[in-house]
């Protein structure tokens, strides 16, 4: 599946439906996301849709500060 900003932001309405997404809401500082939620759901949900393997090198902020963090970060996953 190829990634699109539309489908990061419905996959954290999925795993935090009480955020309100827009693709430069902060993750943390919004007080959406916790790093539980981070770990138990949406890298193992972004690794199963996208098929991309997660190092935990790559877990850095300016891969999953945003949504459109996210976004750029999956599909440089996808298109080395």
């Amino acid at each position: 599946m190829q990634v699109q900003l539309d489908t990061i932001l419905c996959l954290l309405n999925e795993i935090q439906p009480l955020g309100n997404w827009t693709a430069a809401t902060p993750l943390f500082e919004s007080g959406y996301m916790d790093s539980l939620l981070i770990f138990d759901r949406l890298l193992p949900a972004l690794e199963s849709r996208y098929k991309i393997e997660i190092a935990p090198w790559e877990l850095v902020p300016e891969h999953f500060d945003t949504p459109e963090a996210i976004y750029r970060y999956v599909k440089g996953k996808q298109n080395p």
